[in-house]
């Protein structure tokens, strides 16, 4: 433990697991440290070799790393997603908490919290058909 003017600070090994949820996720690359709270993240597009992050108060940042490399960050900060975050096809990561509406004729995902926010998000058939089966057992 190390103590710092009034902060403590307590450090978990890396080979050791926390018990406490993380409430937020981390995306740090180069010079950029980006944190975003779970609650508060609605989805990750993917946006050629960048990904844009999309929070529930309309705000959009474009991160240095691919879809993919975003994934990797939160499967390694965050135990199986959560059962919350999850990977849609080739372009987004979503926030399930999130779905408002999936329709699969239109292949189009609508992500709202319901005060404003609202976001529609073009999906392959699959990949909605799935979901939906997803949502529908969750």
């Amino acid at each position: 433990m190390v103590v710092v003017s009034q902060f403590i600070l307590i450090f978990t090994p890396r080979n050791e697991k926390s018990t406490v949820k993380r409430q937020h996720i981390i995306i740090s690359k180069g010079t950029e440290l980006v944190r975003v709270p779970l609650d508060c993240l609605m989805y990750v597009e993917a946006d050629g070799n960048y990904s844009k992050i999309v929070t529930k108060d309309g705000r959009e940042r474009l991160v240095l790393l691919q879809l993919g490399q975003v994934e990797d960050l939160i499967a390694e900060q965050i135990d199986e997603f959560e059962g919350e975050i999850l990977r849609l096809g080739r372009k987004h990561i979503i926030n399930l908490n999130y779905i408002h509406v999936i329709d699969i004729a239109k292949q189009v995902l609508v992500i709202s919290d319901c005060e404003g926010s609202y976001h529609k998000l073009e999906a392959s058939k699959d990949a909605l058909v799935k979901l939906k089966s997803y949502v529908e057992t969750w």
